[in-house]
């Protein structure tokens, strides 16, 4: 009996881990941290671009820079759940100032879900926006489906669509590819000698169009980005003339950002993964020992009627047995 007692309790004791592991300890750690400070770099050694100072076309390397930085403050008000992140970023040519372009946002995400949480300012160039989609990150446990990424251009979320399943540095990631179609997004006065008038000529109110071509390389399990590229097109557009050339670039992430980000999210990932997989096996193994130490049970308990129905039996003969010799 106490071997069934010990089976039935290692069983109970297994089952209770897996109930554990699987809702409690995995939602402790699928969170966004409190002290999430972020930097990416990406470069385009060979892009075309507008040069605003010298009003001409240029060709060469740009870099763009991207820094998160979680606001705990803000983030404690909406009672820990929310990160509400304050984020830079900035493309230069040759360390430039003022840079060639430059987004400030103020997003805050649901912790647990990567997903927007509307408070605390959200904005971005200091103008109020509504966010959709995902932002700085993918859900954990992303899945091979489509998400909607917000676009900080044409400020709308995007479609992303899982494409394949890749290995960087040992790394498993899932590779996402979107695409958002020629829009003109804005308005932007350029002198009318770009389009082929004369150097006299006024200026022109010319549109800008904006199309992009998206590569997001995510580690499954904690839903980070680990690598991103960005095929861009921007056109000056003023009607009955050729288009401008504005912005031609394939920006991407720098090695050593890529490398950062796997040496940041392989630890993580693996953690994530065994206690996804942990639960089934200690629940599986629970059952198992408990279905075992009932079934010894079962067979001990058996025994012993058996055992005593046959000592009563043979009892009840003897006794016979002795009364008729007598």
């Amino acid at each position: 009996m106490r071997k069934t007692a010990v089976v039935i309790g290692f069983g109970a004791f297994f089952l209770t881990m897996a109930l554990l592991l699987k809702f409690y300890a995995y939602n402790q750690l699928t969170v966004v941290p409190k002290d999430q400070n972020t930097g990416q770099t990406l470069v385009d050694p060979n892009a075309t671009f507008f040069d605003a100072p010298t009003l001409t076309i240029m060709h060469g390397k740009i870099t763009t820079q991207l820094v998160a930085v979680v606001d705990q403050k803000a983030s404690d008000t909406q009672g820990g759940n929310a990160r509400v992140f304050n984020v830079w970023q900035s493309t230069t040519h040759n360390n430039s100032r003022p840079p060639m372009a430059a987004t400030t946002q103020r997003v805050a995400l649901n912790a647990h879900t990567g997903l927007p949480v509307h408070c605390c300012d959200e904005s971005e160039n200091g103008k109020p926006v509504k966010y959709a989609g995902y932002t700085l990150k993918f859900p954990f446990s992303t899945q091979k489906t489509t998400y909607q990424y917000w676009d900080t251009t044409i400020e709308k979320p995007m479609s992303m669509k899982y494409a394949d399943t890749e290995k960087i540095d040992g790394l498993t990631v899932y590779k996402f590819v979107g695409d958002v179609p020629k829009t003109t997004y804005t308005k932007m006065e350029v002198p009318g000698f770009l389009f082929g008038l004369g150097k006299t000529s006024p200026a022109v109110n010319a549109d800008r169009t904006y199309s992009v071509h998206r590569i997001i390389w995510v580690e499954p399990q904690t839903g980070a980005f680990i690598k991103v590229q960005e095929q861009q097109q921007q056109l000056l557009e003023d009607p009955g003339h050729p288009s401008v050339q504005a912005l031609s670039t394939t920006s991407t992430f720098t090695p050593a950002t890529v490398k950062g980000n796997v040496n940041e999210y392989k630890s993580k990932a693996s953690q994530l993964k065994i206690l996804q997989i942990l639960p089934w096996i200690l629940g599986i193994l629970g059952i198992i020992l408990l279905i075992l130490g009932i079934i010894m049970a079962g067979f001990i308990t058996r025994g012993r009627h058996e055992a005593r129905d046959e000592g009563y039996d043979g009892g009840l003969g003897d006794e016979l047995y002795d009364g008729s010799t007598a």
